[in-house]
């Protein structure tokens, strides 16, 4: 007894220094999944907000953000937060495997084996220091085995019902663990067969089990009811590319060639999830696995081989139905019953060499080798791969880091974000990411108009584009400091633009035209001057933000001539909500200017001749247009018409 307990407290600290060494510095950066999960972690925390389900991110069980919020209410904002309560988890995943193996193989040793398998098992170790839901499944996975082979073997009502209750609480942490209750209704039904006796135990168990995982999932299930579309939301996004159309059984074949694949010769090519490529298994625990499916005797452990092979289909089964296959993050509930299997392996290989010492050795040495490797790929080769920098959000951090850098009162502002920008949102933390204002630039330049207060611009790739020098024109006296540096390269800066330094922004014609009293033309710019058919016009304007509007407004340009034969006389136009569709109006900072490019694609027959160019705003719900206001130039219909456009062959 003193010996197990002192193999389970080293097999224990084994997983805690896999999981916990350096978990503040490693990975870098801040995934965006991960950092969605500490937002409503905050919001949980400071008791803003305690949700069933959470609809944001295209839908997320809400056990991982209540797990984070724990760990904010003793650490605060900090952007390990997430990745601290992963790690945690995965020491509580690798305890209930001790203790799995130790019911489904007493007195083998294969607890403690299969604790240090999963202790230093790649995958495993990867989740477990990854600020997302994956890891919550493995756990529960184990911990729901753990019970379920307790009370089959003491008969306790508590181990059953606490096996309930780890089911339910992995049906609240991730969408793929709906597969799993299959496993432990597997394992039950070859446990009755295997015992006349217990028969009535075992349902009376399975009864707890059913009640402890309906307590804790009614809630989730009951809002599922009302809203069914977002039980299927997820399911839907990730399958399909595989479960649609004619090609689905060739579609599924393949995945499935690769997931197993995946286990052996090539592994998840997702920095973010792994080594990428690396298998799940390194060659001794091949061996080890093997050796392990052949010690599964129909005739001795037959329960126990149902129960881990029904495991391995079900837990491999969510990368071989959706996309991205062999996908880790999807499976990682299997990696219990692998860590079984390679325990049970490794005891097999060692009896097999009960008398031949110098194997026994060899054994030894395989499974430290395979625990060294784990360490080597992880902390060596994995942590110092430059493909972590985009894997992990390692920019928006550094935005983010930028930006809070700017001096205090300064308005902030930032271009070219990733659609989904949580990590710059929880870095910078609410209250400044609420002023933030960016937009995508490639055809478009928020021109901020300090008055009182300077302003601040990160900037990112400040020699792959041409947002740093159109700046620096605009705002000579600004100062440009390089806060990151990629491959000796400027990467990531900060542009800060003193107090009462309005913008320098030529246009060739100045025109003063108010639309609806929100934003007012200062003037624009026209090319080429003689267009061709076929070509394209580009017509620049620089706007002067007045207010933001109460509806997101949409800017239409429209070249205009004789009426067609279908009486129309439109020949090219435009229209797009403000830089690309990126800038809402809703959401625009009183007294900026705003210098846009609207490009018309000429028709190839367009005939030669005299166009008039004209610009407005309207509603895109209604069509409604903003009046014109204060214009002295031309102007018909709620639009502004600029300079005749020649147009020649």
């Amino acid at each position: 007894m003193k010996l197990r307990l002192a193999l389970a407290t080293f097999v224990l600290l084994l997983a805690a220094v896999f999981r916990l060494w350096q978990i503040a510095e490693l990975p870098p950066g801040l995934h965006p999944d991960e950092a969605f999960h500490l937002l409503n972690a905050q919001m949980i925390a400071s008791g803003r907000s305690f949700p069933i389900y959470i609809t944001g991110n295209n839908g997320n069980e809400p056990l991982f953000a209540y797990s984070a919020a724990l760990v904010l209410l003793l650490l605060g904002p900090v952007t390990w937060a997430g990745r601290l309560a992963a790690a945690w988890i995965g020491i509580i995943g690798v305890a209930a495997t001790i203790r799995l193996g130790d019911e489904m193989f007493p007195r083998q040793g294969v607890g403690w084996l299969a604790g240090a398998a999963l202790a230093a098992l790649f995958w495993n170790v990867d989740f477990s220091r990854f600020g997302s839901q994956p890891i919550l499944a493995a756990t529960a996975a184990a911990a729901t085995m753990a019970g379920l082979w307790r009370g089959a073997r003491s008969g306790s009502p508590w181990a059953f019902f606490l096996a309930g209750v780890s089911l339910g609480l992995g049906l609240d942490a991730y969408v793929a663990f709906r597969l799993f209750p299959l496993v432990p209704l597997a394992s039950g039904l070859a446990l009755m067969l295997a015992s006349r006796r217990g028969r009535r135990a075992l349902l009376r168990g399975g009864a707890l089990a059913g009640l402890g995982a309906l307590l804790v999932y009614a809630p989730l299930g009951l809002w599922f009811i009302q809203h069914p579309e977002w039980f299927f939301n997820r399911f839907s996004q990730t399958t399909s590319g595989t479960l649609r159309g004619s090609s689905a059984s060739s579609n599924l074949l393949s995945n499935g060639l690769r997931t197993l694949g995946g286990l052996v010769f090539q592994g998840d090519g997702n920095w973010r999830q792994n080594l990428a490529g690396r298998p799940a298994l390194d060659p001794a625990q091949d061996v080890f696995a093997l050796a392990g499916l052949a010690a599964l005797s129909p005739r001795r452990n037959w329960p126990q081989a149902v129960t881990l092979l029904v495991w391995l289909a079900v837990g491999l089964a969510p990368s071989v139905v959706t996309v991205e296959a062999p996908h880790f993050g999807r499976t990682t509930m299997v990696t219990p019953a692998i860590a079984i299997l390679l325990g049970l392996g490794v005891a097999t290989a060692w009896r097999w060499c009960r008398r031949y010492r110098l194997l026994q050795l060899g054994v030894a040495l395989a499974a430290l080798f395979s625990v060294g490797l784990t360490a080597r790929d992880y902390f060596g080769v994995w942590a110092h791969s430059g493909e972590l920098f985009g894997a992990f959000g390692v920019e928006q951090v550094r935005i983010a880091q930028a930006l809070l850098a700017a001096p205090a009162g300064s308005s902030r502002y930032t271009a070219n974000l990733p659609t989904s920008p949580y990590t710059v949102e929880y870095v910078m933390g609410e209250a400044a990411y609420r002023t933030l204002q960016t937009y995508n630039s490639a055809n478009c330049l928020l021109l901020p108009t300090p008055l009182a207060e300077p302003a601040a611009y990160a900037v990112v790739n400040p020699k792959g584009a041409s947002l740093l020098p159109d700046l620096r024109q605009a705002y000579p006296a600004a100062t440009w400091t390089v806060t990151t540096w990629l491959a000796d390269q400027p990467y990531i800066g900060l542009l800060q633009i003193p107090a009462g330094q309005p913008p320098l922004a030529p246009v060739a014609v100045a025109r003063g035209a108010d639309f609806g009293g929100f934003v007012r033309m200062v003037g624009y710019t026209v090319t080429p001057g003689a267009p061709r058919p076929g070509g394209t016009l580009t017509l620049h304007v620089l706007w002067q933000i007045e207010q933001p509007s109460a509806v997101p407004l949409k800017n239409f340009v429209h070249l205009l001539g004789r009426p067609k034969a279908d009486g129309s006389v439109v020949y090219a136009q435009r229209d797009s909500q403000p830089c690309d569709d990126s800038y809402a109006t809703t959401g625009w900072a009183p007294g900026n200017l705003l210098a846009a490019d609207m490009t018309l694609d000429l028709p190839a027959d367009l005939p030669a001749g005299t166009y008039t160019l004209q610009t407005g705003w309207y509603n895109p719900a209604d069509g409604v247009r903003e009046p014109v206001l204060g214009d002295a130039g031309p102007h018909q219909d709620d639009a502004a018409q600029l300079q005749p456009v020649v147009v020649t062959q």
